[in-house]
């Protein structure tokens, strides 16, 4: 008797084992890895074949267990790779393993099952069937066939609202059957084209000489790439159908339908720069390189300063590895730098490259990944989902930005990319290269102390200078009656950088045009009701009225005329978004060109691309954005950058805020002055003497990491501990503190006296409240992760609903 262990995919915790199924003898074929259709709950569902194996059982077990249905694919979807990387990451993050492998499919599901309902002929007299509503529904079925429940509840509008009840009664008795049609959700494309079946030689044109049409379209094939054009290009060469047929007769040539993968990124084109490495540049490449004919895991970190070159390094590294017939994943930590990343390797690599990120659409990514699956392509760039591809023999994975937030998902499963690349990383036994001009203290931790091996660039491309900062304190500006966004000193940069026909790039982390909006009467903000957070106006276009959005909940709200607490009409915006300092710079500036880039402007697949682009082409003076304009561009004629508000992430309640803000400086300002002149910056902020700051504008890394080391040592917080985040959730607020407190008295009780071990909270969380449900947050510091994580499994803390559990957590929010 042949069985199979199944995970099913169901996005639900307590379903976090696998179960047996027979495999009939049509689908004796089956292994680990494939997927198949089986029935689950009463209903059909896809599930991951993890083992088969050839059991002796009595009948009875027979008898108990269901049988698989039918296969998904055509061969098996998961390597061995594949699923032993998901049961790692699975044991790792305390989630399910299914939950895990669904990471490797786009869209998390490559099907789609909806449910028919088909009427049983034999059940025709039932006495059920006197009843109007459930006649009805048989008769409608008996006579047009199976129906989706949508399908029914259209045509008999009468019974809509009981349709529910009156299916599952009929099926209950069953009078109807449920069957189930499932498809893949993606569309796959396909193209007509002509494929010449025979040498064209001067005897064959001969013969053809008084049939000129199919004469020429001999010609046309025969000079074609592969023998083959399709459909479109002879329409476009005016060639008939009738022509191609009358061949077709002939067996001189056929028609085939053949699968187009679809590649958003096909027509980019660069050409090749001559480029020289430095001296710098070609060290780290031979240290790298020295380890590939090894085919072993070794980890590396590149540290060099903004503007050194490392992405011409990614490159050099890449050719080696693929000269060795094994393949690169590059990852980008923001979509917004996958174009400028995508076209430098273009430049090397044509079209041995494919690109994976969530702008693009499922079938999209469904046809970059049956690319890697045929070997078409060896080198994968992409955000944190390029690591889920079929990549068969990985030989090296980059990670630049690596210190990056965007790196860790913030739903489970929560991993972080820097954990699943190394993990990856040794079971490919494959290099790793992380890459930063600020990298994270853990990973620079971990370097100095001989984990990794530190790579040093200190110098810009052509010795250039890095840029000169001047630090403006807001504090004094309003003193100075300057109530407006821009400092004096901004203003004036910008001014002087524009009459030069130079291009500044403006940061400025917040969305929206004003952080909040108030009644100037009572005092009241207009919150949002699902979480109680202030929300934020946002400006209409084109004579469209504006409205108030939560960036928290992702809801809308239309503006109150009102204010819905006293009734007042004195409402007032306060604080500044992007929409308010672009308007403000028209004002301020009124001969700058100014282009935005925010989530807000960047909702289609290629807007950051082309946004970038056209700044790139000097249609536009200033960029203005949030983060996103703060990492990786270099765009030659960027000589003055301006970071405002650079220290309002020391106000957040995060061990991590005097890290995030000196990143932020650093890299925002490592924009400006990378090719002809030294860059200039302006930095506006409200707390001018802090470390963070001040660090930030010497581009001073090591001094940062010093003071900031000291303070984590004291503290207890990584890279001297591994954090893990209990997230309890209730409707009721009492319960959640109740359940925290509860677990918190276990954790101490466990593991009393160890110092290494140490817990906080309960405490609420920053958003208490979000969308009606009451969150308390337990936080445990931990130089023994291996131990904490046994414990929370022993206390079935991962199978729970009301417990999100976050290991290295990047937000305390």
């Amino acid at each position: 008797m042949l069985t199979a262990e199944i995970f099913v995919n169901i996005p639900v915790k307590r379903i976090a084992k696998s179960y047996t199924y027979l495999v009939p003898d049509g689908l004796s074929f089956i292994r680990a890895g494939w997927r198949v259709f089986v029935p689950f709950g009463g209903r059909k569902v896809e599930g991951f074949v993890l083992s088969v194996e050839e059991r002796n059982a009595g009948d009875r077990l027979k008898i108990s267990l269901k049988e698989i249905q039918s296969a998904v694919d055509d061969e098996a979807w998961f390597s061995p790779r594949m699923i032993r990387t998901a049961q790692w990451l699975a044991s790792f993050y305390l989630c399910s393993l299914a939950e895990m492998m669904r990471l490797f499919m786009p869209g998390k599901s490559g099907i789609h099952i909806e449910v028919l309902y088909r009427a049983n002929p034999e059940e025709e007299h039932h006495v059920l069937l006197k009843m109007a509503m459930y006649g009805d529904v048989f008769f409608y079925l008996l006579k047009g066939g199976p129906r989706k429940k949508r399908e029914i509840g259209r045509d008999l509008p009468q019974w809509k609202e009981q349709l529910t009840d009156i299916l599952e009664k009929l099926v209950q008795y069953h009078i109807l059957t449920k069957e189930y049609l499932a498809e893949k959700r993606d569309r796959a494309q396909y193209v007509k084209s002509v494929q010449l079946q025979t040498e064209v030689t001067e005897d064959l044109l001969s013969s053809y000489a008084r049939r000129k049409a199919q004469r020429h379209l001999l010609c046309l094939l025969s000079a074609a790439p592969d023998k083959a054009m399709t459909m479109d290009q002879l329409k476009a060469q005016k060639i008939s159908r009738p022509t191609i047929h009358h061949l077709e007769e002939a067996g001189l040539v056929r028609i085939q339908q053949r699968r187009i993968l679809r590649d958003s990124y096909r027509e980019v084109r660069k050409a090749r720069p001559d480029v020289t490495l430095t001296a710098e540049q070609k060290k780290a490449v031979d240290a790298v390189v020295s380890f590939f004919a090894l085919h072993q895991y070794h980890g590396f970190l590149l540290k060099g300063v903004t503007g050194s070159g490392k992405t011409q390094v990614y490159i050099e590294l890449a050719k080696q590895v693929r000269a060795l017939g094994r393949q690169v994943i590059v990852l980008v930590p923001e979509i917004a730098l996958t174009g400028q990343v995508v076209l430098a390797f273009k430049a090397y690599f044509s079209q041995d490259i494919v690109v994976m990120h969530s702008r693009l659409s499922l079938s999209e990514r469904n046809d970059a990944i049956l690319r890697i699956r045929r070997s078409e392509a060896g080198i994968i760039i992409g955000a944190r989902s390029a690591l889920f591809t079929p990549a068969e023999d990985i030989g090296l994975i980059i990670m630049d930005e690596e210190q990056d937030m965007s790196y860790k998902q913030d739903e489970s499963p929560r991993y972080h990319a820097r954990v699943v690349a190394e993990a990856l990383a040794h079971i490919h036994q494959a290099v790793l290269l992380f890459g930063s001009a600020t990298p994270s203290l853990e990973s620079y931790y971990r370097a100095v102390h001989g984990e990794f091996t530190l790579l040093e660039m200190s110098h810009r491309i052509g010795n250039m200078p890095l840029p000169r900062v001047k630090c403006v304190d807001m504090r004094q500006e309003l003193r100075r009656g300057n109530r407006h966004i821009l400092s004096a000193d901004l203003q004036h940069l910008i001014e002087t950088t524009i009459e030069k026909g130079q291009q500044a790039i403006i940061m400025l982390n917040r969305r929206g045009f004003s952080t909040f909006v108030l009644c100037r009467s009572c005092g009241a903000v207009i919150k949002c009701k699902l979480c109680g957070l202030p929300l934020v106006y946002h400006q209409g276009r084109a004579g469209k009225s504006g409205w108030l959005a939560c960036h928290h909940c992702d809801v809308t709200e239309e503006i109150p005329q009102v204010c819905p607490k006293c009734g007042s009409r004195y409402i007032k915006y306060f604080g500044s978004g992007t929409e308010k300092l672009e308007q403000e710079l028209h004002q301020l500036v009124p001969s700058a060109r100014v282009i935005r880039m925010d989530r807000d402007t960047t909702t289609s697949k290629f807007s950051h691309q082309d946004i970038l682009e056209r700044f790139r082409r000097g249609e536009y003076d200033i960029l203005l954005g949030t983060q996103m304009v703060a990492k990786g561009h270099d765009i030659p004629n960027v000589t003055a950058v301006g970071v405002i508000s650079a220290d309002s992430s020391l106000n957040m309640p995060d061990f991590r805020a005097a890290e995030r803000c000196f990143m932020l400086i650093t890299q925002t300002a490592g924009r400006a002055g990378r090719h002809t002149e030294q860059g200039r910056v302006v930095i506006q902020t409200y707390n001018p003497e802090h470390y963070a700051v001040t660090c930030g504008m010497a581009q001073d890394y090591e001094g940062f990491f010093r003071q900031e080391l000291a303070l984590r040592r004291q503290l207890f917080y990584p890279p001297y501990s591994r954090l893990v985040k209990l997230l309890f959730q209730n409707e009721a607020e009492a319960e959640a503190n109740r359940q925290a407190a509860a677990f918190v008295r276990l954790f101490q009780t466990h593991f009393f006296g160890e110092r290494n071990q140490q817990i906080i909270g309960p405490s609420p969380a920053v958003i208490v409240c979000l969308r009606g449900t009451y969150r308390y947050v337990v936080l445990i510091k931990t130089a023994d992760l291996q131990a904490v994580q046994v414990f929370l499994r022993e206390q079935n803390l991962h199978l729970r609903a009301d417990v999100a559990i976050d290991i290295d957590p990047i937000t305390m929010l």
